[in-house]
Parts: structure tokens; C-alpha cells; sequence
């Protein structure tokens, strides 16, 4: 474990366990039991199990009673809570799916695993990617209709954005490029896939692969990382790449915002014409050998790099929220840290459950209701709904399978709520949608919805 860095416990729940609380319920069984496990590094893990039994009187009620050191509350159809005393484990919520699209893959013979994931800004559709290149685009209210699938790419697909408009597409790839391909909602009363759309343009120039990109404004300039170390700026409209940027190592991820930054480097020349909204922007690069980069896309300089400390582990993800100020970086050894961008010398905290890779991170409002529990204290104290930092979380997806949110408060960080939903597989992605649904996309081709 890192020196300094916060030690947040684990809570995970048998997968199935909403499918025997409502066998209870129907008085399938009269009775039945499902596990409940507690773990914090160093300490003796805690595996109990919790009955759950048909109240006498009121048939629709089913109690839940933990048991060897755990507990459990059921307060309504979706919203539960657990607790281990002995690993002083407070109410914890446990977040179930309110929607979970399966059989999304169309190719029996291809594997199901997700490589990429996204969900357009409206929430009308999602789409994921997958090892051959193929990508798939799908309506998120009627999960029957045909999907529309593509291939973009000769190899893995490593990355995918909506464009604002929710209609078109950014794609990256292992085989060195960057596509923009039309994203039509699919047509419900459709009886067949519709064809396969072509890339309405293909950007090359980078030798490695790409792992990550960015949309600027609205999209007439994109962002993209790639493993061999250039950061490139490119014209949606031709084609052609506007300027390349260095980095000190591979980029992973990268994640673009508005800002100043806080440095007094010119500007590398006159701007270019082709270059729209770019003045305002900062990009932060996630690196392989630990550390991150700051890049003022207005004077086109990296204006920041942090340090690796001992042991440092590469960085797989990165997340800004410019209405915070604040930065998150996830590591291949399970630590997350978290900086305020005015003043990037050290973080605010970090912390981490376990040596698990952090996939990826995505900033979500902890508001009065978030992931909240009814007369739930969060460090002693009801969140607040004035913007104070502690309404701020973290949704964290990881590479045991077990996803969290975090509350990101810098004395007293803590696990807000448990996704379940997911059975040991590795969860490759988050996303929250108009602050309101936050997806995950996981190893076993599933994708799952949770209501914030």
C-alpha cells in the first residue's frame, strides 16, 4: 500500500441476490439465505450470510436478518443497505442496475468482452467495442432493436465518444487510427440491422496505437492520445492534423476541459485558422510510467508534469471536472489520487481498496439524494447541497469486478455506495449521463444502468 494513501473497505454481495429476495416474495421458498462478504487490507475479512424470510403479517414484506458479523436493510424495491461492525463498515447503500442490456454482441463467435464503451449525451443510445475492430451502436429504450455495427478498425477498438449532437461518432483503435462514423438512432420497428456506415473520415499519423481521444467544442477539432507519446490535434472537417505534441511516456487516457492554466508560456506562434474553441481548453495525459501532463491547448506547451513516486504504477485513467477544479488519476495498482488543478504539486488525497487495477474514473454529483441512504451521515454530517467539495464522488470502475463510488472529501474520503450487478468480471468502463444515470460496461458483454 502507498504511504499515505486512505484504506477504503470492500462490501460484496452475492450477484443473484435480488432474484432470492423476490423468490421470498412470491413464496417460491419460504426462506433462503445469500452470502455477504467485508474486507479491508490488512485486517480479517468478514464473510457472512443474511436470511431472508416473508413477514408473518404484512405478505409483501420480506425481512432480511445478518448474520456471523454482517448486516443488511432493505428500504425499498431498489435501495438496500449493508454494514459490518466488526471492519466499522457504516450503511453502506448497495446500488443495484435498474437496467442491464445483454446479447449485445451479434457474432456467436466473437468474444463478448467489451474493449470500449460510451452513451450518447441524451441518453437515447450506447455503444461498445470489441477486440476484432467491430463496434456496435444501440438503442438504450428499446434494447430489441437491431443494433447498427460496424468495423472501424483492423484490431481492438481502445476508445469511443459521442459527438454533442448524440449522432455521430469518434472511434480508436490499436491499429493506429482515429474514425468519425455517422451514429443514426436505430429504428425500433427496424426487422433487420441496418448497413453497416463507413467512416466519414479516417485521421492517421500516430505510430502506436491510439488509446484515448477528445472532442473540443462541438467537434471540429479532436484530441488524441496514443502510446507513442504524441498528443495530435486535428481538423474534424479535412482530415488533416493541425499540430503534435510530445509527451514524456505512452498516453493511456486523457481528458480534456476548459481552464487556464497557470503558467506564462506564449502562445507557439499565431493560431492556426483551422483551430476552433482551443483558446480556453486544457488536456490532461494520463502516462505509463506514473505520471501526468498538463497541456495548455491555447500555447500548445505542456505547462505541468507530476512526479512518479517509488514503485509508481502506470496510469490508466484520468478524469477533469473544470466545475470543480478538481482532477482524478486511477493506477494499474489500485491507488486513486485526487488533485485540485490550481495547484497540482501534491494531491488532495488518495486512496484505494486494493491492489485491483483502477480501469477507469468518472466525476459524479453526490447531492442530498445520491446514492444516499434515508438519515444516511456521510463522515458525521448530512451532505450538503451548497457545492461544497463533499458533494463531489467518484465512480471507479475496477478490475475485480467490484465498482464503488467515492465520496472525494480531502480529510475523510469514503465509499458511498457498492455496484453490484457485475460476478467477479473485470468492469472496463463508467459513465454518468446527464447527472442522472451512470453506466458501466463490464467483461462479461453486459452493460448495466444505474439511476443516480
Amino acid at each position: 500500500m502507498s504511504v499515505g494513501a486512505v484504506v477504503l473497505p470492500i462490501v460484496t454481495v452475492q450477484p443473484d441476490f435480488g432474484s432470492v429476495i423476490s423468490d421470498v416474495r412470491q413464496a417460491l421458498v419460504s426462506d433462503e439465505t445469500f452470502w455477504l462478504s467485508c474486507y479491508k487490507a490488512g485486517e480479517t475479512s468478514v464473510h457472512g450470510k443474511v436470511l431472508a424470510t416473508l413477514d408473518d403479517v404484512d405478505r409483501d414484506l420480506v425481512r432480511l436478518e445478518g448474520r456471523d458479523g454482517v448486516g443488511m436493510e432493505h428500504h425499498n424495491e431498489t435501495v438496500f443497505a449493508a454494514r459490518c461492525p466488526a471492519l466499522n463498515v457504516p450503511r453502506t447503500r448497495l446500488a443495484v442496475p435498474t437496467k442491464s442490456y445483454t446479447g449485445l454482441s451479434s457474432n456467436p463467435r466473437r468474444a463478448t468482452k467489451i474493449t470500449a464503451f460510451d452513451v450518447a449525451p441524451d441518453g437515447s443510445q450506447f455503444t461498445v467495442g470489441y477486440h476484432d475492430g467491430s463496434v456496435s451502436i444501440h438503442s438504450a429504450s428499446s434494447p430489441s432493436a437491431p443494433p447498427t455495427i460496424c468495423k472501424p478498425h483492423l484490431s481492438t477498438v481502445t476508445a469511443l465518444r459521442f459527438f454533442p449532437s448524440s449522432r455521430v461518432l469518434l472511434t480508436t483503435g490499436n491499429d493506429f487510427s482515429v474514425t468519425i462514423i455517422p451514429a443514426e438512432l436505430p429504428d425500433p420497428s427496424a426487422a433487420s440491422a441496418p448497413p453497416a456506415p463507413a467512416p466519414a473520415r479516417t485521421f492517421r499519423g500516430h505510430a502506436r496505437a491510439v488509446t484515448s481521444a477528445a472532442i473540443v467544442s462541438r467537434g471540429r477539432n479532436l484530441l488524441s492520445g496514443s502510446k507513442d507519446s504524441t498528443l495530435r490535434l486535428w481538423d474534424a472537417p479535412s482530415g488533416e492534423q493541425i499540430r503534435m505534441m510530445t509527451t514524456a511516456a505512452p498516453i493511456l487516457s486523457l481528458s480534456l476541459g476548459t481552464g487556464s492554466a497557470s503558467s506564462s508560456a506564449a502562445a507557439d506562434g499565431t493560431l492556426d485558422p483551422r483551430e476552433v474553441d482551443t483558446a480556453d481548453k486544457l488536456a490532461f495525459c494520463a502516462l505509463q510510467d506514473g505520471t501526468f501532463e498538463q497541456v495548455d491547448l491555447r500555447t500548445k506547451t505542456r505547462v505541468f508534469r507530476s512526479t512518479a513516486g517509488t514503485g509508481a504504477s502506470a496510469l490508466n485513467t484520468i478524469a477533469y471536472a473544470a466545475e470543480h477544479s478538481l482532477l482524478a488519476t486511477g493506477s494499474a495498482s489500485g491507488l486513486v489520487s485526487i488533485y485540485d488543478v490550481r495547484a497540482l504539486g501534491a494531491p488532495l488525497t488518495t486512496f484505494r481498496r486494493n491492489s485491483a487495477s483502477v480501469e477507469d474514473v468518472a466525476f459524479v454529483d453526490l447531492g442530498r439524494s445520491a446514492f444516499a441512504l434515508p438519515h444516511l451521515e456521510v463522515n458525521g454530517t448530512v451532505p450538503h447541497t451548497n457545492g461544497d467539495i463533499a458533494e463531489v464522488g467518484l465512480a471507479i470502475a475496477t478490475e475485480d469486478g467490484l465498482p464503488y463510488i467515492a465520496s472525494v472529501h480531502p480529510h475523510a474520503p469514503s465509499v458511498r455506495a457498492e455496484l453490484v450487478g457485475t460476478d467477479c468480471d473485470p468492469v472496463r468502463a463508467v459513465r454518468v449521463v446527464q447527472g442522472e444515470h451512470l453506466w458501466t460496461a463490464a467483461d462479461d458483454g453486459v452493460v448495466r444502468q444505474y439511476r443516480v
